[in-house]
């Protein structure tokens, strides 16, 4: 063991071991409060008000109120997400940060707040887990080098926000990053919306439900297709407590236009954003220089686990018939690569093990004593977005 992953995402926690093909550990995350009471029983042994973490939280809705500290990308609940870390370390990868003198990988969300929240996340892990070493890196340079390289665009559709990085070299750049608050949660929305004007009752399903039905069951209609109402038939979806819900295909297919046509829906699913997760890669690589812009078609990497929602070969439509210049899309719909097409969920992970496990990350990332040194000027200087 060289080092600990975390990859902080704002709908699922993915942690392990530097070196390690794949996380060991993957969970909602989210949290239950319990509003009523302090509880002094819980799984992560200590007064706390925070009793359940991860899938379990659907089991105890009822009586608590689910908390995801993470929203768009970014932290709005630090005791929240320290609570779970700390269920991370002790009760997923059963290891003390401190006795295990294991430095932490940390992927970040490359959000417009990308500075301020590595900074509290640095202050956290060093003076309340007193870890031996900290980094952290935006989670589409990560992707990137899971896919085995270093130049490049990548689309990441995550479960909260969606972002357009162009990177150099393995850096990524700023001033053309794209940002939107637009997401698999947006999509999980929309289907709810549409279950309940099918006449489904729709109040009691659970935020993880509606998102196995969209993961299960949702697809991206090709431009071709859309608009059109010939499709007619049914899939049936049996529900946690065993009840089945028969939804037609059309139903299905609606709830992703969020990504492609967001202002015409902002009215119906109250989004901010008013364009398209497609135009997002065209604007951000018109930003960049001009002799960047070929290297960076050629490779406009799909990250995020929205993006394994069946028929993504509609973003690869959408991105080609906007743009003048050929594309070149990866994972490609027609011919994928085997390895990044399966894992591109997973991807940010992946690529924080390769980097944390490569000899040069012992003088990448900052020691405890360079923490106690600087402090947050250190992030300037060796962590870069």
């Amino acid at each position: 063991m060289e080092a600990i992953v975390i990859d902080n995402g704002s709908g699922v926690m993915k942690a392990g071991f530097a070196s390690e093909d794949l996380p060991q550990s993957l969970f909602p995350s989210c949290i239950l409060s319990d509003n009523r009471t302090e509880v002094t029983t819980s799984p992560l042994k200590q007064h706390s008000k925070y009793s359940v973490i991860g899938s379990k939280c659907q089991q105890h809705r009822e009586i608590v109120a689910t908390n995801y500290p993470i929203e768009r990308g970014i932290v709005k609940d630090w005791d929240a997400l320290e609570k779970i870390w700390r269920h991370t370390f002790v009760q997923q990868l059963r290891v003390n940060p401190e006795r295990s003198a294991l430095p932490i990988l940390s992927c970040l969300s490359p959000s417009d707040d990308f500075a301020k929240q590595q900074g509290r996340m640095a202050q956290i892990l060093f003076e309340t887990y007193r870890v031996s070493g900290f980094y952290t890196m935006n989670q589409c340079s990560l992707s990137l080098f899971a896919s085995g390289r270093t130049r490049g665009i990548v689309l990441e559709i995550g479960h909260g926000s969606s972002h357009a990085v162009p990177i150099f070299e393995g850096y990524a750049l700023p001033h053309a990053s794209l940002h939107y608050d637009i997401g698999g949660i947006d999509i999980s929305q929309r289907l709810k919306i549409l279950l309940a004007q099918d006449g489904h009752s729709v109040d009691a399903l659970h935020p993880q439900t509606l998102d196995s039905i969209k993961e299960s069951s949702c697809f991206m209609q090709s431009k071709a297709q859309n608009g059109r109402d010939e499709i007619t038939s049914s899939i049936p979806f049996e529900l946690p407590d065993g009840t089945e819900l028969l939804i037609d295909n059309e139903t299905l297919c609606k709830p992703s236009r969020v990504l492609f046509e967001p202002k015409e829906l902002q009215s119906e699913c109250s989004l901010k954003c008013t364009k398209g997760i497609h135009q997002a890669v065209l604007d951000s690589i018109a930003m960049c220089d001009e002799d960047l812009r070929g290297n960076l078609r050629q490779a406009v990497l799909l990250a995020g686990g929205t993006t394994m929602i069946k028929g993504y070969s509609r973003i690869q439509e959408e991105l080609q018939s906007n743009c003048n210049e050929k594309l070149s899309v990866v994972p490609d719909a027609q011919f994928r690569e085997r390895g990044y097409n399966t894992h591109r969920k997973i991807a940010a992970w992946i690529g924080g093990s390769i980097l944390a496990s490569l000899s040069t990350f012992r003088d990448m990332h900052i020691s405890k004593q360079e923490w106690e040194e600087h402090h947050e000027a250190i992030l300037h200087r060796k962590c870069f977005f």
